[in-house]
């Protein structure tokens, strides 16, 4: 099998109480004299304050009821209670399936570089650890990138800004792989670090171990995620401190220690993202350091804290 990099790269009840509109009167419905915003929902002219006594909004009822019934001026999909209820996207969060598994190409390359800037457009310089000793050569990273629009001036502040980043996906050795998560801004947090040319097999998903380099063919996909409230160190540092790996077949040798599905923490602090806007181009880079073996792509998500977002009912990009 060739290896390859990955990428990635970018979202109870009712209790009968006195629902309001955005202006602190109850809420108009469609037709009584209310203003349409276009999602079902409506409001009055007015405020008068004290009107709006708050109640849960975070059912499908309440959540298509066209009313502001928690009193914190937005209402249905428009509110952050609402995400992912009933009919409501899961605010903060954008999906990106693919039509068909995306191969990650395998990271061969052997131009010596000092900097970034010695290395082909596109590429970058990256120390490489390996049997014949510390290199620097350049790789090409593959890039995935979503514009966000929808979080008006806002900018990351905390560290539980950004909920997750997961990819759906299959490699024969995570260990070939370094993965970064790039802001607006340029700042960057090592999600997977690249420990150097070393290390047992470790699959990312059940991973086809036996295509031919010219006709790579896809395995099935595990879902991983890094998030900054997951009890799991870094992947590698998982893996290289004992944690319980789940098992996978190998046509080669019976069966391989696989990466278990779920959530890691980042390689690095994510407090390197404090201060980036949260507007623009987030991107997801994966950059394959060691040669042989590849994988697959099926999917892959971003997701940020509903709160942070505008208007829940918009889309982020």
């Amino acid at each position: 099998m060739v290896r390859s990099s990955l990428v990635l790269i970018a979202v109870s009840a009712v209790f009968g109480l006195t629902a309001c509109a955005v202006d602190g009167r109850p809420m108009g419905r469609a037709g009584d004299g209310g203003s349409s915003f276009g999602d079902g929902s409506t409001s009055n002219p007015g405020r008068d304050a004290g009107d709006c006594v708050p109640s849960p909004e975070n059912t499908p009822e309440t959540c298509s009821d066209g009313l502001d019934n928690n009193c914190n001026f937005q209402w249905d999909c428009s509110d952050p209670s609402c995400s992912g209820v009933g009919d409501c996207p899961i605010c903060g969060r954008i999906d990106t399936p693919l039509g068909s598994p995306l191969a990650l190409p395998d990271g061969v390359g052997n131009i010596t570089c000092t900097s970034d800037a010695s290395c082909p457009t596109g590429q970058r310089c990256y120390t490489i650890q390996g049997l014949l000793g510390t290199r620097m050569e350049c790789r090409q990273p593959y890039r995935a990138t979503l514009n966000f629009i929808g979080f008006g001036g806002a900018t990351f502040d905390s560290v539980n800004d950004l909920t997750s980043i997961c990819v759906v996906m299959e490699h024969s050795w995570l260990r070939d792989l370094e993965i970064t998560l790039e802001a607006p801004n340029g700042a960057q947090v090592r999600l997977q670090r690249f420990l150097g040319q070393e290390g047992g097999e470790i699959y990312l998903g059940q991973a086809n171990d036996c295509d031919e380099s010219a006709t790579p063919s896809p395995g099935t996909g595990a879902r991983y995620c890094w998030t900054p409230t997951a009890t799991r160190p870094a992947m590698l540092d998982y893996a290289n401190g004992g944690g319980a790996m789940d098992s996978a077949p190998s046509c080669l040798i019976g069966t391989v220690d696989m990466m278990p599905p779920g959530d890691y923490n980042a390689a690095e602090p994510w407090t390197n993202l404090l201060g980036t806007p949260l507007n623009g181009n987030w991107s997801l880079l994966v950059t394959d350091l060691w040669p042989i073996d590849n994988g697959y792509i099926f999917e892959w998500s971003i997701s940020f804290d509903p709160n942070t977002v505008d208007d829940c009912s918009s889309p982020l990009i």
